[in-house]
């Protein structure tokens, strides 16, 4: 469950990293995550106000401006197209402070197996065997993976067993 806030970065996003973490701070901001595809040149930042958890339009605006001083640098792809958005209400969950900050809320999990072969077919309910994607309510984390509740039920999903998950709604 890596992503390019942990996982192995090549140069160039190591260098995105380095630049949208020094722009989103000089803004008064945190960076949420971010996404580069080299094909497209697009660079997605998403961006939050550490007291709030949002991020609002005029937040965005400063953020993209902030890169302005940036773009003449001979390292940034010809194509580089920006955007600058909050990580928005079903936001991507990746990092240990990601998860930290859904703690007791629910979340969607697309798993790379179904949910019985993960927890086993006398613990599953019905309601969820065969499923792939799951909603569940997130009650902690280990270092190798996430304590969950569906109704009475409480599992643990390992990290090696999640392909993506998202914060969700009740």
């Amino acid at each position: 469950m890596a992503n390019a806030l942990e996982a192995d970065l090549n140069s160039t996003e190591r260098k995105f990293l380095e630049l949208c973490t020094q722009v989103v701070h000089d803004c008064g901001l945190s960076l949420y995550d971010f996404h580069y595809n080299p094909g497209s040149g697009l660079l997605q930042v998403f961006i939050e106000n550490p007291e709030t958890g949002t991020a609002l339009i005029e937040d965005c605006v400063k953020v993209d401006r902030g890169f302005d001083v940036h773009l003449e640098e001979e390292w940034l792809p010809a194509n580089l197209t920006l955007e600058v958005s909050s990580p928005g209400v079903y936001r991507n969950l990746v990092t240990v402070k990601h998860f930290e900050s859904a703690l007791g809320q629910p979340v969607m999990l697309n798993l790379k197996k179904r949910f019985e072969e993960i927890v086993g077919l006398e613990k599953c309910p019905k309601k969820l065997k065969g499923q792939k994607k799951v909603k569940l309510k997130l009650v902690s984390q280990t270092d190798q993976g996430l304590a969950l509740q569906f109704d009475d039920l409480n599992v643990e999903i390992p990290f090696a067993d999640i392909k993506k998950a998202n914060l969700e709604t009740d």
